[in-house]
């Protein structure tokens, strides 16, 4: 009786888990589409657009879309209780994922700043899936500028070309990742956030070791904190 009490709640336990998995990505996706979407509300309503407005608008409909489908997909791959499935690679530019997430993430309240260095650089990536890990680790930084004084988030990419290395780094100057923890935040379900599901950097992980990259962090508390991606490239 005891061992078969053990066994239930281990299992309401691992159900939690997995709840809290599919609340923490579905909300990373869907907080900014519905800003978007209210930006774009906003701007259609107005008379005598421009041509501009006009591809603005257009342009906004695109990424909501595509966003949508990818985390269709992400919640597919959940309801399958089974791994990420393995990453369907196509030739991406470099400044086109970068230039949809820009529409996510706009200058409202945080100073996002890209430092592109080659946007027609052409990487071999499941579109969806990294779009997935960018949308995270922009979040998790700009939750860590909250309450600073002079926000800022930045998005770096360097290729040294004699290693033939992409290499993409996302910097905030938040409040830091303490010591002592610093090498657990990739592990699975381990968070410091009260209502932090602790699966968003292992999964981020997770996709871009599928990719044969490989993912790093740094930081300093009360200073700020950097991730960074690498991939080579053949």
């Amino acid at each position: 009786k005891n061992l078969r009490s053990i066994l239930e709640e281990n299992e309401m336990e691992a159900w939690q888990k997995l709840i809290r998995v599919l609340t923490h990505e579905i909300m990373n996706s869907i907080t900014p589409i519905i800003s978007l979407s209210d930006t774009l509300c906003d701007r259609i309503t107005q008379k005598d657009r421009t041509e501009y407005e006009n591809e603005m608008i257009y342009q906004g409909m695109k990424t909501i879309h595509r966003r949508s489908k990818g985390l269709l997909e992400f919640v597919k791959n959940y309801r399958q209780l089974s791994r990420l499935s393995a990453p369907m690679l196509v030739p991406v530019r470099i400044g086109d994922i970068l230039g949809d997430i820009r529409k996510l993430y706009p200058n409202t309240g945080i100073k996002y700043i890209y430092q592109i260095e080659n946007e027609e650089q052409i990487l071999m990536w499941d579109r969806s899936q990294m779009e997935q890990v960018l949308i995270n680790l922009l979040k998790n930084a700009t939750e860590a500028c909250e309450g600073r004084s002079n926000p800022e988030v930045c998005i770096t990419t360097h290729y040294q070309k004699d290693k033939q290395l992409f290499q993409l780094t996302v910097t905030d100057n938040g409040c830091g990742i303490l010591p002592e923890v610093l090498d657990k935040i990739f592990v699975p379900f381990f968070t410091t956030k009260p209502k932090g599901s602790g699966i968003g950097l292992s999964l981020c992980k997770q996709i871009v070791n599928n990719h044969g990259g490989s993912i790093s962090v740094s930081s300093e508390t009360n200073k700020g904190t950097s991730f960074t991606l690498k991939f080579l490239c053949k």
